[in-house]
């Protein structure tokens, strides 16, 4: 029999999704029996202490999963996850929840008390759900069970101990266990391509200085470069504070190492600072302002979504001269010979930058609940996923359907059958984007794929150039994590400080006098505490 946890009201940051929407006073009090375990402490191992896959006989469990949108199909219907029920004997009844509904659906599930076995998928808990649930016992520390019963997890954290170390809590427990897959050359989210057909055709060479850039795009202006005879040429456009299409890169000219579109901080010598309220940022901004005021920049580039600006690039009726993207594969769906990337800007400094994101780890991908009565079979379960030809096949799909492997080691996508999209295939028998798996290097490297060694060439023009101090995300203490929050979304909300000032500077311009209130507006927003907080953390991850 399914035990049931109320987890007591609580308030959740501000800037996340609300996880509990209310706490209705009905349900009884557990009882001792039904009482979930004290923080901290470890599962009774008993008869599981020595598993042995399959089963003798089988365990069910109940999952709740996040699941990506191009899944069409139970769980239990698919090619892999029939090979794990086969490998393991254990029985999942899926609960399959899309992104889009996962919020409501955890706050109905959380807030009623009947919590799953487990929660499954990338990105399933938000990190502040991982901290709230765990310090309210919902769901379990995972160190006793990992080290027992996860052989895969312990691999790996010897390989990567910095994962370890992001996935613990501040009182010292790991509640969750993540997705990661190491794309390293997905570290550099944005490359600057411009057109390089109108730039031959005006006798102009790829700048290399921003003042160079800049005599580029007043080209683009005035001379008619696609030679229609009309001034209908946008010479640059870009979607603001976007990692891999906005203009955040092009800080790194004017001697801001990095400005990281989550929250606007990098790091300096180990000293964590707030870019806005740099000088160099003030001549970043004065850059930009030039180049909006002589329409030399996409004037809708602070209210254009991301499918507009990516329609206005892909079309030949809105002809564009540079902009920030991906991959020309990823925009185009080839390689379209008109563009080609920039490297670094020298700015009037002579300095250069480029915009590095820390590799995505989506901490909370997997927990279990204080529900589960075989948490050892569970974490057993989990662990053989992360077994690196699995966790490879259940990220791709699986080999001999949607990829082949060569001779050589190598494996190659395999043609898309008529009627799908390569979403469509990659997720017909495997979970895919929604799947938590830890997918290193080596296994990333065996994989043929045209996008990834079109994205490689980049990260190897722009990664001299980016910084290697990074935020890693971390999982904050509740208490912390509700400050960071509030601030977060005064400073740097959607609708926040930054948003509107970096609009309203770039579009009308600023005097030295708007800059000091500036940065006397920013003081009074608690940016020195912003910064504080993240250097306490920054440090602790690394040490200090």
């Amino acid at each position: 029999m399914r035990k049931k946890w109320l987890v007591p009201c609580v308030s959740v940051m501000a800037a996340m999704t609300v996880f509990i929407g209310g706490c209705s006073g009905g349900g009884s009090t557990p009882t001792a029996a039904e009482k979930p375990k004290a923080q901290g402490e470890a599962p009774s191992a008993g008869a599981e202490n020595n598993l042995n896959f399959p089963l003798a006989e089988p365990v069910k469990l109940n999952i709740l999963a996040n699941t990506a949108p191009q899944v069409k199909k139970n769980y239990n219907e698919m090619q892999m996850f029939k090979e794990l029920k086969e490998m393991t004997n254990v029985d999942v009844e899926w609960t399959q929840v899309g992104w889009e509904q996962l919020a409501e659906k955890k706050n109905i599930v959380i807030a009623s008390g009947d919590l799953p076995d487990a929660f499954y998928g990338r990105g399933v808990l938000l990190d502040q759900e991982i901290v709230k649930l765990g310090s309210q016992g919902a769901i379990i520390p995972l160190e006793d069970l990992i080290e027992q019963h996860a052989p895969n997890v312990k691999k790996v954290f010897e390989q990567r101990p910095d994962f370890k170390t992001m996935l613990t809590a501040t009182d010292g427990h790991i509640y969750s266990l993540p997705t990661f897959v190491e794309r390293d050359f997905n570290e550099i989210p944005s490359v600057l391509f411009i057109n390089k057909k109108w730039l031959d055709q005006l006798d102009i060479a790829v700048p290399t200085t921003t003042d160079e850039f800049y005599e580029a795009l007043k080209a683009f202006k005035e001379k008619d470069p696609n030679g229609n005879g009309k001034a209908d040429e946008v010479p640059f456009s870009f979607l603001f504070n976007n990692a891999q299409n906005g203009s955040n890169s092009l800080a790194g000219s004017f001697g801001i190492k990095l400005d990281d579109p989550r929250n606007n901080l990098y790091v300096d010598n180990g000293t964590v600072k707030y870019a806005p309220e740099q000088p160099e940022y003030q001549a970043y901004l004065e850059y930009l302002g030039k180049l909006f005021k002589e329409n030399l920049v996409d004037q809708e580039v602070f209210t254009h979504d991301q499918n507009t600006y990516l329609t206005k690039v892909r079309s030949t009726d809105v002809p564009i001269g540079a902009f920030f993207g991906f991959s020309k594969i990823s925009i185009f769906g080839g390689l379209n010979e008109d563009y080609v990337p920039v490297p670094p800007l020298k700015g009037p400094d002579n300095k250069q930058g480029w915009l590095r994101m820390p590799a995505a780890v989506s901490k909370g991908s997997f927990a279990i609940t204080s529900s589960n009565e075989h948490p050892e079979v569970t974490m057993k379960w989990m662990d053989a996923m992360f077994e690196e030809m699995l966790s490879f096949q259940f990220e791709i799909g699986p080999i001999g359907l949607t990829v082949k492997e060569n001779s050589d080691g190598t494996f190659e996508k395999m043609p898309i059958p008529d009627g799908m999209n390569s979403g469509d295939f990659k997720h017909s028998e495997a979970p895919g984007n929604g799947a938590t798996v830890m997918v290193l290097k080596d296994m990333v490297k065996r994989l043929i794929d045209e996008q990834a060694d079109e994205k490689r060439e980049y990260y190897e023009m722009y990664d001299p150039f980016a910084s290697r101090e990074v935020i890693q995300d971390m999982l904050w203490s509740a208490e912390d994590g509700e400050k960071l929050a509030a601030i977060n979304l005064d400073l740097n909300g959607r609708n926040g400080y930054h948003a509107s000032t970096f609009a309203k500077f770039v579009m009308n311009g600023f005097s030295d006098a708007d800059w000091d209130k500036h940065l006397a507006q920013l003081k009074k927003l608690r940016v020195d505490e912003y910064v504080a907080l993240y250097q306490k953390y920054y440090d602790a991850a690394n040490g200090k």
